[in-house]
């Protein structure tokens, strides 16, 4: 009898062990920069740069990074030239000091502000050094911005700093250390789609459009805790009313909270500045402030309402306005070691805590083959350009999605052309390997004088997906934009590749 005994027992250790969850730590940075841009013409533009870089992404080494970059203009006479795009890069540790080397490149595309940027596309090489202190590096270097196909152009010194830190995704199976609940702890990040309405526009905000009183616009924002009490906090917007469609905002920030009514409603505020211009708003160079108070109300399940209100401004432009905003949220608790534990590199841990978040993140390339109309201006649209598209998926099992996603003008007439979508998608398994997908997204979009009434759209798309392998697919969409209002209803062809990740959420 005791014989059998051991055999269970052997049977159930050896089934708890293969369910284990493995997992790696995968080194991030969020990149700051400022260089200026000597024009000739004008007065100089000032770029701000703002990143997110992901390492590990090469297995076995910590070197090579990947990340997704804006660099926007908030000094100038050019609010809203903003650009969004990929960077890639090399960064060794080359003192025990903690000395990085940092050589790399952006692409990307956008435009705006009036602007000579041509197409859109923009080019931007970098060496830097990076001296990190714990967390916070600081950085010195040398960059060139460059818009081929339009008339800014120039080589310049560049100071920033970063903020390293890292998440830990679920990789195959392997055997890894075994870590204990105690060892664990969760880093919450809260993730909101929001809808904002400026009012009270100060005379002078909107060129050309005296009649404007009222903006509407849609985005989303991220929210990642520093303490109990404070956040940091990741804010971007597009308008979709108000007769100002392309005008866009990114905003970077800092919030507190007080909990009041035994954590169900709190006390927030929070301030944040970042670049934003577009649909003629006279935001000075594009810098732009927002201060704003209100209050949050926890729903259940890790659901909440915020309601907020506060005011907008440049202080070196016309633009101010008072602003009402309602976002609807999600808040999850991120796999995270202490801090005081060695054991976060790789390790696994008891399945029964966390459960898995399978997401993706695409890129692709978009070309529009847009209809015979006429732009606002009156010219026929070009027979098609290209964008550089960026979505991510939150897969809900295996055949459903969540999308939120960008496309960014970078060849042709339109480098001012932006969108901003959220939607849902459909699998539906082929082949082995292969499966079919159905899109549908809403969304806000504008610039480049394409006539999208005030920015509404809706995209369907129909596809294929390939999987390349256990991390990376290659994909091909056909699509079709539709305004609410406007004449610019283009079929699209997207290619490109996603990348899977999968977190660990605590339960």
């Amino acid at each position: 009898m005791k014989y059998y005994f051991t055999l269970i027992f052997l049977f159930f250790s050896l089934f708890s062990n293969s369910q284990e969850y493995s997992i790696e730590k995968f080194p991030n940075r969020i990149r700051l920069s400022w260089e200026t841009v000597a024009m000739s013409t004008e007065s100089d533009l000032g770029f701000v740069g703002i990143g997110f870089d992901l390492f590990h992404l090469v297995k076995n080494t910590n070197t090579l990074y990947v990340g997704l970059n804006s660099y926007s203009a908030v000094t100038g006479i050019r609010p809203g030239l903003i650009t969004l795009g990929m960077s890639a890069g090399w960064s060794p540790q080359l003192t025990k000091s903690g000395l990085f080397l940092d050589l790399g490149a952006f692409v990307g595309g956008g435009g705006g502000g009036g602007a000579a940027d041509g197409g859109g596309l923009i080019l931007r090489p970098h060496l830097n050094l990076e001296q990190r202190i714990g967390k916070l590096g600081v950085r010195l270097g040398v960059s060139r911005i460059d818009f081929p196909s339009g008339e800014i152009t120039g080589n310049q010194i560049n100071v920033g700093l970063s903020f390293n830190g890292s998440n830990y995704f679920k990789v195959e199976e392997s055997g890894y250390k075994f870590v204990k609940s105690d060892d664990l702890r969760d880093a919450k990040l809260r993730v909101a789609l929001v809808g904002t309405s400026y009012f009270k526009l100060s005379e002078g905000s909107v060129s050309s459009k005296p009649y404007v009183t009222k903006i509407g616009l849609i985005g989303m924002q991220l929210e990642s805790d520093i303490n109990n009490y404070f956040y940091s906090l990741l804010k971007l917007n597009g308008a979709l009313a108000g007769g100002t469609d392309g005008y866009m905002s990114i905003f970077l920030g800092a919030g507190a909270r007080i909990p009041i009514l035994r954590d169900r409603i709190g006390f927030e505020s929070r301030f944040l500045m970042g670049p934003s211009g577009g649909g003629g708003v006279e935001s000075g160079g594009g810098a732009t402030f927002q201060a704003e108070a209100g209050f949050s109300i926890f729903i259940g399940q890790g659901y909440d309402l915020k309601l907020m209100g506060g005011k907008t401004f440049s202080p070196w432009g016309p633009f101010e306005t008072s602003h009402i905003e309602i976002g609807i949220g999600k808040s999850f608790g991120r796999l995270k070691p202490k801090e005081s534990k060695q054991v976060n590199t790789s390790f696994n841990i008891d399945p029964s805590l966390y459960y898995v978040n399978d997401m993706a993140f695409s890129i692709f390339n978009r070309t529009y083959f847009p209809p015979n109309a006429t732009t606002k201006v009156g010219t026929p649209y070009l027979a098609s350009f290209n964008s550089l598209g960026f979505e991510i998926q939150k897969y809900f099992g295996e055949r459903f999605s969540l999308n939120g996603g960008t496309v960014w003008a970078y060849q042709g007439d339109y480098g001012a052309y932006a969108e901003g979508l959220i939607g849902l998608t459909y699998y539906q398994p082929i082949f082995s390997k292969t499966k079919g997908c159905f899109k549908v997204m809403i969304g806000a979009a504008g610039g480049g004088d394409i006539d999208l009434g005030s920015g509404l759209l809706f995209e369907y798309a129909l596809g294929l997906e390939r999987e390349l392998s256990n991390r990376w697919d290659l994909l091909i969409h056909v699509g079709q934009t539709q305004p609410l209002e406007g004449n610019f209803n283009p079929i699209s062809l997207d290619i490109g590749l996603k990348f899977h990740i999968s977190q660990l959420l605590k339960k």
